[in-house]
């Protein structure tokens, strides 16, 4: 008689592993990282600091075209205020 899971298909019995396979076995168990590859956080920092440097030149674009057309605006006002 097998035995069911609870999504009620039948469970399999775990298989033994030959001993002499067991011998050529070395090492432990796997334990997941706890911290970040470190080439991995400085690749990150350097992606952050792209973007950051991006953002900056983005905007540093903007301000100029905002002062650009302020220039402009001013002088279309002051030729028409000088007729």
């Amino acid at each position: 008689m097998s035995r069911r899971s609870p999504k009620g298909t039948p469970e399999r019995e775990l298989q033994t592993i030959n001993p002499v396979a067991l011998d050529s076995v070395v090492g432990g168990r796997f334990s997941p990282r706890t911290t970040m590859d470190p080439v991995l956080l400085q690749g990150i920092q350097q992606l952050s600091q792209a973007i950051m440097s991006v953002g900056q030149n983005m905007a540093a674009a903007k301000q100029g075209s905002s002062q650009q057309m302020m220039q402009m605006m001013q002088q279309m006002m002051q030729a028409r205020g000088g007729r």
